[in-house]
Parts: structure tokens; C-alpha cells; sequence
């Protein structure tokens, strides 16, 4: 789930952050989670916030680290949680869709949002279902 419950942990750099999941859940190796990580976030052209502590990154740099986080776990569902609040500006939504495919081989998202947040979804390649 990424929602503003889940946070990145503060005193971890964003590849820290992300390669957790793998060196703890698989016990893959630091290095080994870490490339990975690397690669995610080369993929959307966020190669140099890697090495980035949580301040140093703006709201939607920490969207896309929670983003790749959730991508690295063995789970098949992503949800994200109430998007203004991660990313705080809703009118390029479409953008984060598209970065959303770049990253995302196999795994179904869901997006859970207000309804009074309709009118950025609508036409999008996601939208809101009553």
C-alpha cells in the first residue's frame, strides 16, 4: 500500500528505502537490491536522488520512491491511497500514469481517492468509479 501511513523510513537514502523490501523479504544482497532500486529509478529519470536523504526530495520524487518501494515486494496489488496527499499537485496526474506503466510489468494498482477529486481523473487513463 502507498499511502501517507507508509512512509519512507528518514534516516535511509531513497536506494536504502527502496532495496530494503529485497534484502529483508529475500534476503538478497545489498548490493544486488540496490541495482535493482538503481534501475527502477533510472527507468523515470530519478537516477540522482538515489543517493538522497527524505528532505532533500520533493513530494513527488518520495511518491516515486514509495511507488518502486511497493514494486520490489512479491505482492501483486498495489494500492495507492488518496494521491494529493503524496503528491500534492493533481493536474499532471497523467504524467504519473505514464511513469506508473514504465515501471509496472505485472502488477495490478488500484487507486483510492475522494470523489471530490473526480474532475483530475476524468478522461485519464484512470478515473473514478461510483
Amino acid at each position: 500500500m502507498i499511502s501517507y501511513d507508509t512512509p519512507l523510513i528518514s534516516n535511509l537514502n531513497m536506494l536504502e528505502n527502496i532495496s530494503l523490501i529485497k534484502e529483508v523479504h529475500e534476503l538478497l544482497s545489498t548490493e544486488k537490491a540496490q541495482e535493482q532500486a538503481s534501475e527502477y529509478l533510472a527507468k523515470i529519470g530519478l537516477s540522482h536522488i538515489g543517493l538522497n536523504r527524505l528532505n532533500q526530495c520533493s513530494a513527488i520524487e518520495v511518491f516515486y520512491v514509495m511507488l518502486i518501494r511497493a514494486f520490489m515486494t512479491k505482492e501483486m496489488n498495489v494500492i495507492i491511497v488518496t494521491p494529493f496527499f503524496l503528491i500534492k499537485n493533481l493536474r499532471d496526474i497523467e504524467a504519473v500514469f505514464e511513469n506508473i506503466n514504465i515501471l509496472n510489468k505485472h502488477k495490478t494498482i488500484t487507486v483510492l481517492d475522494n470523489i471530490t477529486n473526480e474532475s483530475h481523473y476524468r478522461g485519464k487513463m484512470c478515473h473514478i468509479i461510483k
